[in-house]
This record gives structure tokens, C-alpha cells and sequence, in this order.
């Protein structure tokens, strides 16, 4: 459902957010709240929805998208090994890390016709993602059910 709510406030607002050029990626920020507060299966799922509803807003390849969010969200989701995912500032990693892959691998598996511009853009969303960052996170994790306490990944609590 947050996955599904990033795509639209995407949509509706991202562009009329814009400041310098710089544009929020909602879909990205939510799933790197997710990643870093779920398992590697619940983000590689969430991955998937997001790159599928990130295509349909960006009309371009699907595939590309698609594959580029799961494995970012993947690696995200193992983040909890090396920090404490419930410290507030353990969001501003996981969205520059999941950006870098997600946008990355987008760009090696569907090259865009002008690399300066779309890492300018890239860099661009990136920051003002981190902007928003901690907000998102806290709201994320008051909606995200709770994480087991038995999961091996949170050892780094």
C-alpha cells in the first residue's frame, strides 16, 4: 500500500515540488523504507511493485525498471547487518545506496541517450530525497507492521 501511495503522490506532486531542476522520487524513498525496515523478500516484492508502477508513470522499458528496483531493494533490505535500522539516521544510507544501485542499474540495463543529464537528474533526486528522508522513515514505521524481533538480520539493534 505505501509503495502504491508513493507512485501517486509521484504523479500528482513530484513535478510541482521541483526545486532547481531536482525532483523527488517518492516510489524510490518509500521502497528504501521499506528495504531497510523488512526482510530481502518483502523489498524484492516491493521492488517489483515499484519499478512495475514507476514504468507505467514513465512510459519506459518495463523490464529495465523492474529488474533495477528489486535487486536495489535486495541489497538494501541486508543494510541491518552493518547498521542499526531503528536509528533514525539509518535512512540517509539506505536511500543514497538504493538510489545509486536502483538508478545504476536502470542506466546500464537501459541506456538513456545522455548520461550527463540523467546523472544530473539522478544526483539531483537523490539529495532531495535525503531531504526527506527522515520524515518519511518515521511515518514509514509507524504504518510498516513491526519487524520480528527474531529476525536475524536486526542483531544490530
Amino acid at each position: 500500500m505505501p509503495v502504491v501511495v508513493a507512485a501517486v503522490a509521484q504523479g500528482v506532486w513530484a513535478h510541482r515540488m521541483a526545486i532547481g531542476g531536482a525532483t523527488p522520487d517518492f516510489p524510490l524513498l518509500t521502497l528504501a523504507c521499506i528495504a531497510l525496515y523488512t526482510n530481502p523478500t518483502v523489498a524484492a516484492w516491493a521492488g517489483f511493485l515499484t519499478g512495475l508502477l514507476h514504468a507505467s508513470l514513465l512510459e519506459q522499458t518495463v523490464g529495465s525498471l523492474i529488474v533495477s528496483r528489486v535487486l536495489a531493494a535486495t541489497a538494501v533490505a541486508y543494510l541491518p547487518i552493518v547498521i542499526a535500522p531503528r536509528h533514525p539516521l539509518s535512512i540517509l544510507p539506505a536511500v543514497a545506496l538504493l538510489h545509486l544501485l536502483a538508478q545504476g542499474i536502470l542506466y546500464f540495463a537501459a541506456p538513456m541517450v545522455d548520461p550527463r543529464a540523467f546523472g544530473q537528474a539522478s544526483l539531483g533526486s537523490m539529495v532531495y530525497n535525503m531531504g526527506l528522508a527522515i520524515p518519511v522513515y518515521w511515518l514509514a514505521r509507524r504504518v510498516l507492521p513491526p519487524a520480528r524481533e527474531d529476525d536475524t538480520l536486526l542483531w544490530n539493534n
